[in-house]
Formats: C-alpha cells, sequence, structure tokens
C-alpha cells in the first residue's frame, strides 16, 4: 500500500488545489489527479466534489480523509523514531579541553582502525560541562581527569585510561630554568597556580614531597587564565606531563616528585548504543598503544 495517494489527498484536501498539492510534494498536478482517482476507486465513490472553484469533501471523503490523516500522521512519527534511532547510534564523547593533540590523534586512530566519523561525535570540554551533560544524558562518555560534582549519580561509572607524571607547567622565561637539577621542593619559593575546571592542578599525589603537598594554591577560574597567571608572574601550575595542551610554556619533571594524572572515562552504565563498554575498551587499548 502506498501512502503518497493519502498524502496527496491530504494536501488537495488542505490546500484546496491539485497544483498547489502537486507543488508541494514535487510533481504533477496529473501525477496527483491519477494517485487520487486510485483512492476513490478503492473507496469506491468520489472523495471530493469540485464546484464554484472550490474543492470540497463528501461524506466518503469525510471518512478517508481522517484514517488518511492517521495513517500520514503515523508514517510520520514512524520516520521521526527511525531518525532519531540513527541519531542515537552516534557515540557522544566529549574531552577535557586541556586535554592535547596526541590524545586526540590517538582517538582519530581508533576511528580510521576500526569504526568512521559518523560513528562518533566528539567535543572539548571543561569539567564543569562534561559532568554536567553526563548527568543529564547528553553525552555517553566523558573523558577527563575527574567529574566536578560533590556526589556522583549511580547510574555514571569510570574507567582509568593512562596515567602519567605529574610534571610542573612553567613559562618560556621563568626563572626555574635557569637553576640547574632542580626539584620539587625547590619550588617553596614560587607560587603554585590551580583551577577546579582542570582537576589535575589540584593534585597532592606525590610520594617524597611533603612539602608541596600542603603548600597552597592560588585558584583562578579556567586553564587559560591559570597559563597567563603562571607565564607572567614567574609562578608553575601542576599538569599532566604526557597530555597537557600548552603551547606558551614548558613542562619540567621533577626528580623525586612522583605523583601521577590518571585521565578516566566516565561513562553512562545504562547505556548500550553501540556497545558503549567495548567503546571504553577499545579507547583504553589505543591511548595505551
Amino acid at each position: 500500500m502506498s501512502l503518497w495517494k493519502y498524502k496527496y489527498f491530504l494536501d488537495v484536501v488542505e490546500l484546496k488545489s491539485f497544483t498547489k498539492a502537486g507543488a508541494r510534494n514535487y510533481v504533477t498536478q496529473t501525477a496527483v489527479s491519477q494517485q487520487i482517482a486510485s483512492l476513490e476507486k478503492m473507496a469506491g465513490g468520489t472523495l471530493l466534489e469540485r464546484g464554484n472553484g472550490e474543492i470540497c469533501l463528501t461524506e466518503l471523503g469525510e471518512i478517508v480523509y481522517e484514517y488518511a490523516r492517521e495513517m500520514v500522521q503515523t508514517y510520520e512519527r514512524m520516520l521521526h523514531e527511525i531518525e532519531r534511532y540513527k541519531e542515537s547510534s552516534v557515540v557522544r564523547i566529549g574531552i577535557d579541553s586541556s586535554i592535547n593533540k596526541l590524545f586526540w590523534a590517538k582517538m582519530q586512530k581508533m576511528i580510521n582502525d576500526k569504526h568512521s566519523e559518523a560513528d562518533f561525535r566528539f567535543s572539548k570540554l571543561d569539567s564543569y560541562i562534561g559532568s554536567r551533560m553526563l548527568r543529564e544524558n547528553t553525552l555517553d562518555i566523558y573523558i577527563g581527569y575527574g567529574l566536578n560534582e560533590l556526589e556522583r549519580p549511580e547510574e555514571i561509572g569510570e574507567k582509568p585510561l593512562i596515567s602519567s607524571r605529574i610534571g610542573a607547567y612553567i613559562g618560556h622565561e621563568s626563572s626555574i630554568n635557569e637553576q640547574p637539577e632542580f626539584k620539587a621542593k625547590d619550588l617553596e619559593r614560587y607560587t603554585r597556580y590551580g583551577t577546579k575546571s582542570y582537576l589535575c592542578s589540584m593534585m597532592n599525589g606525590q610520594k617524597n614531597d611533603p612539602q608541596l603537598l600542603t603548600q597552597g594554591i592560588e585558584l583562578v577560574d579556567n586553564v587559560d587564565t591559570m597559563k597567563l597567571k603562571v607565564e607572567f608572574n614567574d609562578g608553575y601550575a601542576l599538569a599532566d606531563s604526557q597530555y597537557f595542551s600548552y603551547s606558551d610554556g614548558d613542562m619540567l619533571l621533577l626528580p623525586g616528585y612522583e605523583g601521577e594524572c590518571v585521565i578516566k572515562a566516565f561513562y553512562r552504565k545504562k547505556r548500550n548504543k553501540k556497545k558503549v563498554k567495548e567503546i571504553l575498551e577499545e579507547i583504553k587499548n589505543v591511548v595505551n598503544s
């Protein structure tokens, strides 16, 4: 059964014109007339009366019109649900905006090896937005150092992906670079900057430097401000030595400082589209390769 004849019929009634109905559906007036004639043959009677420049429904036409409208609306709802299903097959992944191009290149490798660009939708997000979108179910996976929320909803799981040594992010012209055999304890005389939007800057995971553990942090709003503060105040910030996105400064590895930043994938446990857990395993394998 073709729904086109019902669609043409509804458009003729709505537009009161065979010509306009044809234009709406990109067919000729003759094609519309033929389809309605076929519909009248099926119904066993006249559906439309034409006279005095008007097109009106007959009593039989009234019956067919009501059911035709219901069928077409059902068909359109079906198409809408199909599009929603296709859209839901896309895995929405947010990646902390402070993570550098090396990590993104590894994501691209995963796509090239086993998937296509159409399978994923990637976004650069800070941890605040990533946390909110994951909680609101507008994101399937968030990749970063943590979530910015006091309590994590039960439906959110996490999977560690890769850990890297913590380094000291410093400016290109920093006086820190001028000292030979610089050690973590030598940072006492410098201001440490951090931001809750880059959780790695808040880390205190070192084993051999209790002084740095207790040192205060001057908090700023975001990573870009943190970089500027470091650059213009001859300070430093703790950062992921491998995956921190930086172009305005240098990364200094500190002898005797063994803290680590762990990049994790946070995901909705009950979400099955594209087998999210399998995707998580692929991501872990590729970033560790």
